[in-house]
């Protein structure tokens, strides 16, 4: 199952990184964040449950990274 979860997350960071580099501005949107957000999570949790340790700190800072920057946009709005 795990191996499934892990697919799905380099999906969509490679769909993110694909857009972003054919859409001029998609990088700068939320829609770009919440791919790299899942993404990350996913291969996260993939990460952790095959004990890869370089692999869990690496999709660590992939995740902290957007959800940073989706909270800092939520806080400017609010």
């Amino acid at each position: 199952m795990e191996i499934y979860i892990g697919i799905v997350g380099s999906v969509l960071c490679i769909l993110a990184l694909a857009i972003a580099l054919l859409k001029n501005g998609f990088g700068d949107s939320k829609q770009y964040q919440l791919l790299n957000l899942f993404g990350g999570a996913f291969l996260l949790y993939y990460a952790i449950a095959e004990h890869a340790v370089p692999f869990i700190f690496l999709e660590a800072i992939w995740v902290l990274l957007p959800l940073s920057t989706l909270v800092i946009s939520w806080k400017k709005k609010h």
